[in-house]
């Protein structure tokens, strides 16, 4: 079995462990730039030059292949059009008259948001261009979730009484205690967010999980968490620690987290919240 490595980069943020192989592979695709230290367990770094097979690979020249750089030139264009559009409004983005109707706006909006849609993203699209991707998929997803609200009329009668809202409770996790780390496993229906969006506070877009559960986990817990979304191949795989907890669960601050991961969680939370 080949020997296996951690990397760490300026911001203390870890990669491992990988072989000698996928290390060289991801070098020349520009993606191992940043290394400060090294490890071969996990535990103890070292500097990149105490380790001289690892520093042959890391300052070899990088080759920017003609696919590369057609990837990079897409992901400037998108930053530049997603800047362009700040100040637009949605009927100049989506070329749609003020009177157009409902389902002119939604032929529109699926002609200009098809091409950014994550699960069309070949398997060799880089992590720049993929969140160049999913940052033009959650804006124009915003988008539309506003002119579909302008569509929403009042009714001209008297309404109904109001109906007890049926909610189904939230999914619970499975958590298992090994070696002093909380393990927790998380299965995710399509179109529910609420572990990413329930605490109002602390949500996803401050790196934060809330984990409906029964027992109750003190501050400073150290977990790792796993959560599968249905229809997806790709789960999501971080560490972290408790940060606050109450009778229905407790919320957990995620560490490390990559723009991937980020990306697949921004994704996922966009097409849970479009009706």
């Amino acid at each position: 079995m080949s020997e296996e490595y951690w990397l760490a980069d300026s911001e203390a943020r870890v990669l491992g462990p990988i072989g000698l192989e996928v290390i060289h592979t991801l070098h020349a695709r520009g993606k191992l730039q940043d290394v400060r230290a090294v490890s071969r367990d996990g535990r103890k770094f070292v500097p990149l030059r105490e380790m001289p097979e690892l520093q042959a690979v890391l300052s070899a020249p990088v080759t920017v292949t003609d696919a590369q750089r057609a990837q990079e030139e897409a992901t400037r264009q998108i930053r530049e059009w997603l800047a362009s559009i700040q100040n637009r409004s949605s009927h100049e983005i989506f070329k749609v008259p003020h009177q157009a109707s409902r389902d002119a706006w939604r032929a529109a909006f699926f002609s200009l948001v098809h091409r950014y849609v994550p699960s069309r993203l070949p398997p060799d699209t880089t992590a720049e261009l993929r969140l160049a991707c999913e940052d033009a998929f959650l804006a124009l997803s915003e988008r539309m979730i506003e002119v579909e609200r302008q569509f929403r009329t009042p009714a001209t009668t008297l309404p109904p009484p109001p109906a007890i809202p049926v909610v189904e409770p939230a999914p619970a996790a499975r958590l298992a205690h090994r070696n002093g780390v909380v393990q927790i496993a998380l299965s995710l229906k399509r179109g529910d967010a609420r572990p990413f969006t329930q605490d109002l506070e602390h949500s996803w877009q401050t790196d934060c999980l809330f984990i409906a559960a029964n027992e109750r986990l003190p501050p400073g817990t150290p977990v790792e968490v796993a959560v599968s979304f249905e229809g997806h191949v790709t789960q999501l795989h971080a560490s972290g620690r408790v940060m606050a907890s109450r009778v229905s669960g407790f919320t957990v601050r995620l560490l490390n987290l990559g723009e991937d991961q980020r990306a697949l969680i921004r994704t996922w939370v966009a097409r849970s919240t479009m009706k």
